[in-house]
């Protein structure tokens, strides 16, 4: 293949039951070197989409179908243009409305709950009416589809009930912790919340995001687990395709799976200055 050419790339469509070719450009490879890269496809009669993520060696890691497909005509040299709107049940305005009428202080509410659960820390929903409760939690856990979360909804007479070292408990009907769990850093999360609250596609681009996180700690518990190499976070981070900031929750993650972090990985000296 010269360096002209783009790479022959396919992706099996379960609705049409064919393998799709997919378009990737010069940019998209280059995307793909430092993490997960989505490519759009539309085809088939009726017309449909798919969207699949493709990792750094080009393999396709999940591929999602958004549910209502928007194709407008245009008379200009570029063709039909077409964009995707997110399913009703699906919004992400809506799912962020649920933790707080003011935007501001709900999008940090639920970067905090977002981090929690990805940290694979226990989320509890509190709220007298169960139903209302139960709505949420399938919203939240949609965001969540190919990863094991930990998430109930109680009423606030089960709340005595509740176990465990340091869960987080929202409560739904006052927009209010009452336990936000276990120390994290959520800057990260909010800003990924607030991009893709955006977007017209809020919902999958958020989805997707918390996907690629997923992925980076699978990629640094292989890391962790493998041989005897030392490593620094700022290596780690570039390993891993992160941004460094987000080294510390996926450490934490290794270290409640059971990973000698501390043996694993080296501070620098400007990181133990700061630790003293």
């Amino acid at each position: 293949m010269s360096d002209e050419e783009s790479p022959e790339i396919y992706a099996f469509c379960t609705i049409c039951k064919q393998n799709v070719p997919l378009e990737v450009t010069k940019e998209d490879i280059e995307k793909a070197k430092t993490g997960l890269i989505s490519v759009l496809s539309i085809h088939g009669d009726p017309q449909h989409a798919i969207l699949v993520y493709l990792d750094k060696n080009l393999k396709a890691r999940g591929i999602e179908y958004p549910s209502l497909l928007q194709v407008k005509e245009s008379d200009s040299i570029e063709g039909d243009k077409v964009s995707i709107a997110e399913d009703e049940t699906h919004n992400l305005s809506s799912i962020i409305s649920s933790f707080g009428e003011k935007q501001d202080q709900a999008i940090k509410s639920f970067a905090q709950i977002s981090a929690q659960l990805i940290a694979g820390n226990t989320l509890y929903l509190i709220h007298n009416n169960t139903s209302i409760g139960k709505v949420v939690k399938d919203q939240l856990d949609s965001l969540f589809t190919d990863q094991k979360v930990s998430s109930f909804v109680i009423s606030y007479d089960d709340i005595g009930n509740v176990s465990g070292m340091r869960p987080t408990m929202f409560d739904l009907q006052y927009g209010s912790f009452i336990s936000e769990g276990i120390s994290l850093d959520t800057e990260h999360f909010e800003q990924l919340i607030r991009d893709a609250i955006g977007s017209l596609n809020g919902f999958n681009i958020l989805k997707n995001d918390y996907r690629k996180l997923k992925y980076s700690y699978r990629r640094l518990w292989e890391l962790l687990t493998a041989g005897a190499r030392v490593y620094t976070r700022k290596k780690l981070a570039y390993l891993v395709s992160i941004d460094l900031s987000m080294i510390p929750l996926l450490l934490r993650m290794a270290e409640n799976d059971g990973v000698d972090v501390a043996s694993r990985v080296k501070l620098t000296k400007e990181e133990m200055k700061k630790k003293k």
